[in-house]
């Protein structure tokens, strides 16, 4: 039978998923698959939620889940023939405090994420008839529930690409007592030079944190840490054009932060320590990373135990989820992080690497942090900073698992090793757009070479092509000097806003000043198109909404790339089809772009 899904949203309207109501949400989910059985799974965070579920169902089910104790629950409904395998999900699920119901060929499940990722497992290795393929559909279904984010993830005005390949968060430790790098990045301009030299690697995002968390670290005091963070707050926030993430799990701090210009908060306390930091998350709407810890820093190695190591740690961090959402922190903007080192053994960190994967079932991006620690050391006997390989392969391993986000100390080594690995895994390939640049002021000739030349060094972009010079005559309200103008053929690994957001830096760092509308300028640097993406946010509109319309893009575009489509034309057809109008002649090649 053909699957169908509805979402409900608050006060149970019925939502397309879309919009500022649907968080808490359940969702409901039915897959026909080829082994004649169905899937319904649904989300229940809260009591509110729970009745909505409760609802959906018929009276003898509903009666069946009437009796639930308090709890973040996922409630599953399995109707068809694998009955061995069904019993061996169930047998395990029940094991983990789960409840099942079994009526017929119907199977009710009620269970948290780690009763529900010990059934899966349990179904994949039964051996029997249709278990590897309920095991999957169980698995996609609930990663389906939290609706992870396949794009890029909004930090104010910057984004996190978590969805187009594995991004890459550099740590920036502004202590002078951290495990690896403590005491190298204190005094803020040793902690500025380092940002720079991460953004020129290809980081994605920077994690700021003031306070160790390392294995004994006894806290400090929010005014220390403020004291440490504040000063490269402010001044990366006007300076690079990544999101800055802060690392802590005091509301005092992160407020602060926040209002300095900072982008996402990194709580390694799930929003446990301070309980007015899920208020200040939700109230600056900004991504927020909930890790997993046993404990505190200070005690979290004194013989951390698990009944069941990965099921505890997605339970745990399930109910984070839970305790998120009830303070009105939106479900697309959470990250979880199993925490490695946090409160594990050699065996618990390893177990956890294994099985990467099942943290996706939160629905939430995974971000994973495991560069250079001690269980690479423990396993190669070697100091912090010679643990690089290790944690490379840790890395891979991490993407072909689903990972979205790793935090590494060495940026540019692990976003080469992560790229290997999306390709492979993803068959990730880097953005290939266009940009238009123009000027006339000063020698414009000059200008556009200094322009392209900082474009081929902007981070994990490669210049492709560049047309040649055209001279076009201006347009406005002022008398000025004909334009030159150029296109450039660029692949990226870029995000969209942030490939608008270098342009900016290039034309502020050449001297533009924007005080006209169609006035005269140094430089100007416009997005024209990127991939096949259409994006419309204030601060970045792709395709360019006035490329088809101008002459001075469209005639050097037709140069590098004829065929390129938008809008229904290819750029050839958007080029036959403009009426006469602004005066446009060619000049000649820029020449010093060969290579």
């Amino acid at each position: 039978m053909p699957g169908h899904r509805r979402r409900i949203g608050r006060g149970g309207q019925e939502t397309g998923g879309l919009g500022p109501n649907r968080w808490p949400r359940v969702t409901w989910i039915e897959v026909a698959v080829t082994v004649e059985f169905t899937i319904h799974t649904w989300e229940a965070y809260t009591p509110a939620a729970r009745r909505r579920v409760l609802s959906e169902l018929d009276v003898a089910d509903r009666a069946a889940l009437a009796d639930l104790p308090p709890g973040a629950y996922h409630i599953g409904l399995i109707r068809g023939k694998p009955r061995d395998a069904a019993a061996a999900l169930a047998t395990a699920v029940e094991r983990r405090g789960g409840i099942v119901r079994r009526r017929g060929d119907a199977w009710l499940v009620a269970a948290s994420l780690g009763g529900w990722w010990q059934g899966i497992a349990a179904a994949r290795a039964s051996g029997v008839p249709g278990g590897c393929e309920l095991a999957r559909r169980v698995e996609a279904c609930l990663i389906e529930d939290g609706g992870q984010a396949q794009g890029d993830m909004p930090c104010r005005d910057r984004v996190l690409p978590v969805g187009r390949r594995t991004a890459i968060m550099g740590v920036l430790n502004v202590t002078p007592d951290s495990f690896s790098d403590g005491g190298l990045h204190l005094h803020p301009e040793a902690a500025l030079a380092r940002a720079r030299e991460m953004v020129a690697e290809g980081v994605d995002v920077i994690d700021i944190g003031g306070e160790s968390s390392r294995p004994g670290a006894e806290p400090v005091s929010a005014a220390e840490e403020l004291a440490r963070v504040l000063p490269v707050v402010e001044r990366l926030a006007g300076e690079v054009t990544v999101p800055l993430s802060v690392d802590t799990y005091k509301a005092e701090v992160a407020e602060r932060a926040l209002a300095a210009g900072a982008h996402m908060i990194n709580d390694i306390s799930a929003l446990r320590f301070d309980p007015g930091m899920a208020e200040v998350v939700a109230a600056h709407e900004v991504p927020v990373v909930l890790m997993h810890m046993q404990g505190t820093p200070r005690d979290m190695q004194r013989n951390p135990i698990y009944e069941a190591v990965v099921p505890d740690i997605l339970d745990f961090l399930d109910t984070a989820i839970g305790r998120a959402l009830a303070a009105g922190v939106h479900r697309d903007l959470i990250l979880v992080d199993p925490g490695i080192g946090f409160g594990k053994t050699l065996s618990h960190n390893l177990e956890i690497l294994r099985d990467l994967d099942a943290f996706r079932l939160t629905g939430c991006p995974v971000l994973v942090g495991p560069s250079r620690k001690s269980f690479i050391g423990n396993i190669l006997d070697l100091p912090p900073l010679l643990r690089l390989e290790g944690t490379a392969a840790t890395v891979a391993l991490g993407v072909k698992a689903g990972v979205s986000v790793v935090r590494v100390h060495d940026v540019e080594a692990i976003r080469r090793t992560a790229r290997v690995a999306d390709a492979i895994v993803r068959g990730y390939r880097p953005a290939r757009a266009f940009l238009s640049l123009g000027a006339n002021l000063g020698d414009p000739v000059a200008q556009l070479r200094e322009a392209v030349r900082r474009i081929r060094t902007m981070p994990g972009t490669r210049l492709v092509a560049c047309s040649s010079v055209y001279r076009t005559e201006p347009v406005g309200p002022v008398a000025q000097d004909w334009f030159f103008n150029l296109v450039v053929e660029i692949e990226t690994e870029l995000d969209p806003v942030r490939l608008v957001a270098e342009g900016l830096r290039i034309e502020a760092e050449l001297g533009r000043r924007r005080m006209m509308r169609w006035g005269p300028r140094v430089i100007d640097i416009d997005l024209v198109l990127y991939g096949e993406e259409r994006v419309d946010r204030p601060d970045c509109r792709v395709p360019h909404p006035e490329s088809h319309r101008r002459r001075f893009v469209l005639q050097p575009l037709v140069e590098l790339a004829p065929d390129v489509r938008w809008r229904g034309r290819t750029a050839r057809e958007h080029l036959d089809h403009l009426p006469p109008g602004q005066a446009l002649e060619y000049w000649g090649p820029l020449y010093d772009t060969a290579g």
